[in-house]
């Protein structure tokens, strides 16, 4: 994929991971604007990582670190699932 082809592409994956995590909206945020950056970050997580709890673990890094937040990975499991079955599919 080259050019207008992967630009495309990634603002459609970053653009769905940021609409998954506004749904989920853990930190009851207002405008799913406010996700916008940490999707970007968490983007290149779902293809690096080779399963649902490491990518579990770096959205906790994500957000925690973006928000100044105590989520846990526990609290992201789930989230993490889903974005990973969207992505990934």
């Amino acid at each position: 994929m080259k050019g207008p082809q992967w630009s495309t592409r990634f603002n459609d994956v970053k653009e769905t991971i940021q609409s998954i995590i506004y749904t989920w909206n853990p930190l009851s945020l207002h405008t799913s604007e406010e996700y916008e950056y940490e999707a970007t970050w968490i983007l290149p997580m779902v293809y690096k990582v080779s399963n649902v709890e490491s990518l579990a673990i770096e959205i906790t890094d994500i957000l925690n670190q973006s928000f100044n937040s105590t989520l846990t990975k526990e609290d992201c499991i789930g989230i993490a699932q889903q974005i990973g079955e969207q992505i990934r599919e």
